[in-house]
Formats: C-alpha cells, sequence, structure tokens
C-alpha cells in the first residue's frame, strides 16, 4: 500500500516527488507506531529517528531495508521516490482515488469507504 501525505511540487515537468524520509513518517504514522518506538525497535535514538524522518541524515540502502523490515512494509513502498501525474487524465480515476485514499489511517480509510458507498448507493 502507497502511503503519500506531503508533496513537494516540481511544477516545470509536473512531477511530484516524495522523500524517503517524509514516506517512512507517514507510513509510520498511518500505523500508528511512535517515532520513539520505532527508533526503539531499529536500535537507534529518537532524535536519529527525527532526522531520518526530516531529510537531514542520510541512510544507507541497508538501513532502508531494516526501515522497511521494521514498518513491515516492502522495501520498494520506502524507496519509491517520484510519483508522475499527467494533465492529460491518462491516470484512471480509480487509481487516483487509491492514491489519495492512502495518505490516511485505515480508521479514516474507513470512514472515507463508508462516505464513498453512501454517495453510490445516492447516485447509482
Amino acid at each position: 500500500m502507497l502511503h503519500i501525505c506531503k508533496f513537494i511540487f516540481s511544477i516545470t515537468i509536473g512531477t511530484i516527488y516524495l522523500s524517503k524520509g517524509e514516506r517512512i513518517k507517514t507510513i509510520r504514522k498511518s500505523q500508528g507506531i511512535t517515532q520513539a518506538k520505532l527508533a526503539e525497535t531499529l536500535h537507534i535514538s529518537s532524535s536519529f529517528m527525527s532526522r531520518i524522518e526530516n531529510g537531514s541524515s542520510s541512510l544507507t540502502l541497508d538501513f532502508v531495508c531494516e526501515i522497511a523490515d521494521a514498518l513491515q512494509v516492502t522495501r520498494q513502498e520506502v524507496l519509491r521516490d517520484v510519483f508522475t501525474y499527467t494533465k492529460d487524465d491518462s491516470i484512471p480515476i480509480s487509481k487516483k482515488i487509491e492514491i489519495n485514499i492512502q495518505k490516511f489511517s485505515p480508521e479514516k480509510q474507513a470512514e472515507i469507504l463508508d462516505v464513498l458507498e453512501f454517495l453510490a448507493s445516492r447516485l447509482s
């Protein structure tokens, strides 16, 4: 599952970037894990975990893999750096919904699903 929360926009090429640190933070928060708990699991300090999430510490590939394992997500999920959106609507609406709903915790996703199901029942 792809969790997207915060974007840095590159207007000139229409690409959206999400740093590894931001992605780690988003995944961690979506799972209800505190920064301190993840740091403890990884045997690092909370301040180092904060620097990782803020992008002020560089990471080795091996450590990114350790973080992915600790979060129980694929390595690709943490390493995915670029998402491309085009203005020609080549991305199906269902994919756009999937990308956007993944910004939220499972509880919020359930609430959004309830709203979508309600709207679907009224618009059918």
